[in-house]
């Protein structure tokens, strides 16, 4: 496919999303095989693309877009496992810590830990044992986000749980919590 070709059919969908994977590229240009592989070299070459993380590619726009980029990739990292925003992220979200992570996102998951440099921050992921039905009643969904958010009572636990740094935890603001 053609590089304006392509750019057209991305720019189409930013709105919607600009995380994605070749499965997701493959469909959208219609394309297969060795084909679709030189397409998204070609792409990425042309910087229509940027490699994100093995297999997962994001189509820089100017428009707004539905998700925050950082989150709509963490999404897309551990698609099928349970995920959401938590630890240090989450408590700053919620103001129980002073401190806002500015390059640096902490997911939560049911999937494999790990660290992922992006062009937007770093994402870490946190392993938790936790089931589903454990992480549904202790998050809350964000208006315009992939992910769920913890709540304050569960941001401090999951800390502590990790063995992470409790001191910046304002205690007071968490106790207003049931």
């Amino acid at each position: 496919m053609k590089t304006l070709e392509a750019q057209r059919r991305f720019s189409q969908l930013e709105n919607v999303k600009n995380a994605y994977r070749s499965r997701d590229i493959e469909l959208l240009l219609e394309e297969r095989g060795e084909k679709l592989r030189s397409t998204i070299r070609r792409l990425v070459d042309a910087r229509v693309l940027v490699r994100v993380a093995r297999d997962l590619y994001w189509h820089p726009t100017t428009a707004a877009t539905k998700f925050q980029p950082i989150e709509e990739i963490a999404a897309l990292l551990r698609i099928g496992s349970s995920c959401y925003v938590g630890m240090e992220s989450a408590a700053s979200r919620w103001g129980i810590i002073s401190q806002v992570p500015v390059d640096r996102l902490t997911v939560v998951t049911t999937g494999r830990e790990g660290t992922f440099p992006t062009p937007f921050g770093t994402i870490e992921f946190i392993h938790t044992r936790a089931d589903a039905f454990e992480i549904a009643k202790n998050t809350v969904d964000v208006p315009n986000s992939p992910l769920r958010l913890a709540t304050k009572r569960y941001a401090a636990v999951g800390l502590k749980r990790a063995r992470r740094s409790l001191d910046l935890i304002d205690w007071e603001e968490l106790e207003g919590e049931q």
